[in-house]
């Protein structure tokens, strides 16, 4: 049946994915009409902001308060065929700004708000045009007001007003549809909207319209069952509207979808992305839509991603073609590291993180540590069998996750009974400091400082994971930690540590580019 509704729509999805892969939207008669770019200077609060969009279809993903609806209203409010019925009476009106934005005399703009859009018609790219609303008359100039609006162009914008459940629409529309006449949803579309309904639902629908009241519908479904939109699931009537509003879209209007996934099962997210791909690609509508979901992030390719970082310093950027991992990472560090590095102990844990946190800092990357994962494991050979296991499962996992190793410099040299290195070296292999373990050439920096013959016992005959507890017993100190640190200090003030503390940073920075070439 599916394979059937598929030959109906002239839908074939790896074509598909393989069209959106290699798009070149420079081409004249390739989405003639396509918004390339938006740029913020100083609107609402976001300081400045650049966004580039490469690809018919575009994700844009960032935590709260991050300027995704921001951008998605910009974009509609800078439109002149932007239409969407009113709410109180159900009349397809033009929306503005000051639709979309409710200003209360609590809201204080204190300097202008200025954005600039970029479009590329056919194979040319226009100049920039700009939009404003001046903090001392709270009034739009630009595109945001209607005689220098876009106008050549259709704007859908499917808000978050979608995912209400007809249960709590009022007791007006429930009349209506208890004597409502069946009507189609679509005079010209509705095999197209059943049948792309039935493919993401997995089961053949029929769709009728039951009742409209203002910007309110109810629809009546039928498969093995019949029922209303009051006795849905609430995810059925959400994907029903974006359906209707996606496919009854003009050719090359743009289609805005704000947090797309909501009310959404991800295998459900995962078909309805195969379906705005097949749209985009016979009618050449652009879509433009924000998301936290990782199954949304996946299904897509990686130029249509755009992910929205605030720093510390409260700077925004935008980071183009960023993976999957690296973007959930951000998200959600805990579960989704973008490297899972291993090393041998908590002195190697140490070591890795001072070199993380010196690449932040040199290189201003904003929660850089949250990319890793290090895991302690215990001796080399166990460490370097977990890298190894985790190389080998890479390219079969769903959502990847990359690999590093950090051994101890003592095993750098260690040979098997073939007379071959155990630990051969490799693009994600790196060795510490020297031929020593850690502990040795900290405690050998620290002798340096601070002769001492009992300690000097120690490190010349004992096991060198003993010699921090042998200064803390000939010392001050009290704890590893607070030796750790010193000797560090020591360390990274030397010729050598230097040198090295550059090697490590340049190391982990590599390591991190690999599984997101842009972060």
């Amino acid at each position: 049946m599916l394979s059937a509704i598929l030959k109906n729509l002239a839908m074939n999805i790896n074509s598909d994915i393989d069209y959106f892969e290699s798009v070149d939207i420079t081409k004249e008669k390739e989405f003639p009409l396509f918004l390339k770019n938006i740029k913020f200077e100083k609107f609402r609060h976001i300081p400045s902001l650049d966004i580039e969009f490469k690809n018919p279809i575009s994700v844009i993903s960032g935590t709260n308060r991050s300027g995704k609806t921001t951008i998605l209203m910009a974009i509609a409010c800078s439109h002149l065929n932007f239409l969407k019925r009113n709410p109180k009476n159900g009349n397809l009106e033009r929306n503005t700004w000051s639709s979309l934005m409710k200003l209360t005399s609590h809201d204080k703009q204190t300097e202008d708000w200025t954005y600039y859009i970029t479009y590329k018609k056919g194979n040319k790219v226009e100049k920039p045009k700009r939009g404003q609303r001046k903090a001392l008359t709270n009034k739009w100039n630009g595109i945001g007001k209607k005689e220098s609006q876009f106008d050549f162009r259709d704007i859908v914008f499917i808000d978050l007003d979608r995912v209400v459940p007809a249960r709590f629409f009022n007791d007006k529309l429930f009349a209506e549809a208890k004597k409502g006449i069946l009507e189609n949803v679509s005079d010209k579309n509705i095999n197209k909207i059943e049948q792309y309904l039935s493919y993401i639902l997995e089961e053949k629908f029929t769709l009728n319209s039951l009742a409209k009241v203002n910007d309110k519908d109810v629809f009546k479904y039928k498969n093995k069952y019949e029922y209303s939109s009051f006795n849905t699931a609430t995810g059925e009537d959400v994907l029903t509207r974006i359906i209707i509003d996606i496919v009854e879209a003009k050719e090359k209007s743009l289609i805005l979808i704000d947090e797309v996934e909501m009310g959404l099962h991800p295998k459900i997210q995962r078909r309805l992305i195969d379906v705005i791909r097949n749209i985009s690609r016979q009618d050449q509508k652009q879509f433009i839509v924000t998301s936290h979901s990782s199954t949304i992030l996946d299904a897509i390719n990686s130029s249509s991603r755009i992910f929205i970082e605030k720093s510390n310093s409260g700077e925004y950027k935008a980071i183009q073609n960023i993976s999957v991992n690296a973007a959930l990472t951000k998200m959600d560090a805990k579960s989704f590291p973008l490297v899972e590095l291993f090393c041998e102990d908590n002195e190697a844990r140490k070591i890795v993180e001072k070199g993380i946190k010196n690449v932040a800092e040199k290189h201003k990357l904003n929660n850089f540590k949250e990319l890793f994962n290090i895991i302690s494991v215990g001796s080399a050979d166990k460490t370097f069998r977990c890298f190894e296991a985790q190389k080998l499962m890479y390219n079969l996992r769903k959502i990847k996750v990359g690999f590093g190793c950090v051994l101890d410099g003592d095993m750098k040299l260690v040979k098997n009974s073939a007379g071959k290195y155990s630990f051969p070296e490799q693009e994600e292999l790196h060795f510490l400091f020297s031929n020593e373990c850690p502990e040795k050439f900290l405690t050998k920096i620290y002798l340096e400082k601070h002769p001492n013959t009992t300690i000097q016992y120690y490190f010349d005959n004992e096991n060198p994971h003993f010699l921090f507890q042998a200064i803390i017993d000939n010392s001050e100190f009290s704890t590893k930690q607070e030796i750790f640190e010193v000797c560090w200090k020591y360390f990274v003030e030397s010729e050598n540590g230097k040198i090295y503390l550059e090697e490590l940073t340049e190391f982990l920075l590599n390591l991190a580019l690999k599984y997101s070439p842009d972060l």
